[in-house]
């Protein structure tokens, strides 16, 4: 044993005894213990923090994955609102039909006055027709005074008859008499038809002389100072019955139906009015440039349609007309096309399951036909990373 062991040995069964060597044993373990306690906690505090950190990544990465996706709303297109204007239904320029040798006497309405059917509105008198007339009532009077004459010669001829049936006479003079006689009816006949003939062309030349211009429509009249080429009052009549006079493009033509039901809104007001389209254009009015950004600014056909209200409005006053669509298109980039058949990820509790629907192409657009309802929720743009019944998040477009 050395000196320096034996130094310690000394130190410790002397001074300490070998009890107190071995508490100081116990308490250098005791030390050690609690160090590697310590280390092993910390470790484990570490691991739990990179647990959680990882966790919390990964749920980021799942919310994002699932957000990835958008969500569009299956529903029937927006309604059009197309321009229009208030007009008459019919504006009627007044013709006289009067020959030219017509006087006018007298214009029997005023500017702004309202009229029905069958109003007089100007009264003419015909000089030449008056000169006819004139001829007429001689030619009566003349024809009267023959069918006088007649009428005595042939009274005359029967008396004739009857004195010589009386007496003794040759069969000759008897035949001479009837011969006689029955010509004198004959020009009574004749007389009697002129006479008839005459009196049928003085009433004509009579319902000539002093015409009528009358109202076809019921409406207010326009009467201007400004006259005809034939120097005749210049004179419309403006329908009671209104008219809504609409425009539509080429790109929405296909979109209107006679009979359809619309609502027209004047921009002057917030006033709602139930119509009806009643007619469309099958012809191009005019050429506009396109203003919804279609086809590249070109020239757009714009067509003519007419609706019918019941209420009346101002003629002239600017209106809207919102028409109502049944239709409903689908986004391009919902559509999943898979041999001949189309597909969409419908949405349900926050999963996409696939779902076949029948489309048609129509100008360009994806036109629902029939496999899913209105209202459903469908994945706008689906990739193929995504599966049937896969989980997504719910952004609306």
């Amino acid at each position: 044993m050395c000196e320096h062991d034996q130094y310690e040995l000394f130190s410790c069964s002397g001074a300490l005894g070998v009890e107190g060597c071995q508490r100081e044993d116990i308490g250098e373990m005791k030390k050690k213990v609690s160090k590697r306690g310590w280390l092993i906690v910390i470790v484990l505090v570490l691991l739990g923090v990179i647990v959680a950190v990882g966790l919390v990544k990964a749920n980021k990465e799942k919310a994002t994955q699932e957000s990835h996706y958008q969500t569009h709303r299956v529903k029937p297109d927006n309604a059009l609102l197309l321009k229009g204007k208030v007009a008459a239904k019919d504006t009627v320029s007044v013709e006289t039909g009067v020959s030219s040798t017509g006087t006018l006497t007298a214009v029997k309405v005023k500017d702004g006055e309202h009229v029905e059917p069958g109003t007089v509105l100007m009264t003419f008198h015909d000089d030449q027709v008056q000169s006819q007339i004139d001829e007429a009532n001689q030619t009566i009077d003349k024809t009267n005074l023959a069918i006088q004459n007649d009428h005595q010669a042939i009274a005359s001829l029967q008396k004739q008859k009857s004195t010589v049936s009386s007496v003794s006479v040759s069969d000759d003079d008897n035949g001479v008499a009837a011969d006689q006689l029955q010509q004198a009816k004959q020009t009574l006949a004749a007389d009697q038809l002129t006479l008839r003939q005459a009196q049928e062309s003085l009433n004509r030349l009579q319902e000539k002389l002093n015409p009528q211009v009358t109202a076809k429509i019921s409406g207010t009249v326009a009467l201007d100072d400004s006259q005809t080429e034939t120097g005749m009052p210049n004179m419309r009549i403006i329908s009671d019955d209104q008219i809504i006079d609409g425009e539509v493009t080429e790109y929405d033509y296909a979109k209107l139906k006679e009979q359809m039901a619309v609502k027209v809104l004047p921009v002057s007001n917030t006033a709602r009015y139930s119509g009806e389209i009643v007619a469309i254009a099958r012809t191009p009015q005019a050429e506009k440039a396109a203003t919804s950004g279609q086809d590249g600014g070109n020239q757009a056909a714009t067509y003519q349609f007419k609706v019918k209200i019941k209420p009346q409005l101002t003629n002239g006053f600017n209106v809207q007309i919102r028409v109502p669509q049944n239709t409903i298109h689908l986004p391009a980039a919902s559509l999943i096309k898979h041999g001949a058949s189309h597909y969409v990820y419908v949405v349900r509790h926050h999963r996409a399951y696939r779902r076949k629907v029948v489309v048609k192409k129509v100008a360009g657009y994806w036109q629902l036909m029939g496999g899913v309802k209105p209202h459903t929720q469908i994945i706008a743009n689906p990739d193929h990373q995504l599966k049937d019944g896969q989980k997504v998040a719910l952004n609306a477009d």
